[in-house]
């Protein structure tokens, strides 16, 4: 008997009525609506997902956003916990506020700055993935006509997190601190579905550790309570095609023979 039998009665005593008594799966649901191309859609929307760095002066509506987070809410969680706090989205006004001073700190003092957690390992990187680090900044700065070594380029390139790279919209998201790996795993689901559901309405956006470094600055314009830390932000917005076209290099991926390995199978 399970501890959940002990303390929950069988049956539930307040149905959801928004609940269907018969769950379909995604496959199952497709094949009966006939969604031949769904699959090619689901990949098509992974496969082609990339860091926007680039966004078109065109607002995103509420409406939009709202449907995004109504998909978004059905990420896979343990236990159904729903582990992401709060999201905060900023637009405007109230968005350009803070950028100002994201910038203004970056710029001027960022040593006095730092996030509630360690996003890369404190002590060396594997080489495998210190490698994939140092090859991520080849096909990012070579677009952009940007040297390694060239330390002050860099830093203009790099200011460009904290303006939100001129997207209409930004996020920053929160999880409770007494919560640990697993829910921030949790979290992570919530996130792609989030770009996902942007995808397939013709929206991209990027996820941004640079924006936790600064949750001080964060907590003095939005209610974010001592209870949260700041995990991560991200900015959304319609892409500027071309300029995605120029400044812009695909990254490359594993391949899935290196990812997986077969047993039994």
């Amino acid at each position: 008997m399970s501890v959940f039998t002990d303390v929950y009665a069988v049956g539930h005593p307040n149905p959801d009525p928004n609940v269907p008594e018969k769950l379909e799966t995604n496959f199952e649901s497709a094949a009966a609506k006939r969604a031949d191309n769904a699959v090619e859609v689901a990949d098509s929307l992974m496969k082609n997902r990339f860091s926007c760095r680039w966004y078109l002066p065109k607002p995103v509506e509420k409406e939009t956003i709202e449907a995004i987070i109504d998909a978004a809410r059905c990420a896979p969680s343990g236990n159904n916990m729903q582990p992401w706090e709060k999201v905060y989205c900023i637009s405007g006004a109230v968005k350009d506020a803070i950028s100002r001073e994201l910038v203004e700190g970056n710029t001027t003092h960022p040593e006095a700055y730092s996030g509630q957690y360690h996003y890369y390992p404190t002590g060396p990187i594997p080489p495998v993935y210190a490698k994939r680090r140092f090859d991520f900044g080849k096909y990012f700065y070579a677009p952009l006509h940007v040297d390694h070594g060239d330390l002050k380029a860099r830093a203009r390139v790099s200011v460009r997190n904290y303006e939100f790279f001129n997207a209409p919209v930004a996020f920053i998201f929160t999880i409770n601190n007494a919560l640990t790996q697993g829910s921030w795993m949790d979290l992570g689901y919530f996130l792609q579905s989030i770009t996902i559901a942007a995808r397939a309405r013709g929206l991209e956006t990027i996820s941004q550790e640079s924006t936790a470094r600064y949750q001080l600055i964060l907590r003095k314009h939005l209610p974010i309570g001592d209870n949260e830390i700041v995990a991560l932000g991200m900015t959304m917005g319609y892409p500027d095609l071309d300029k995605i076209a120029e400044f812009t290099a695909k990254q490359p991926k594993r391949e899935v023979s290196d990812i997986i390995e077969f047993f039994g199978i």
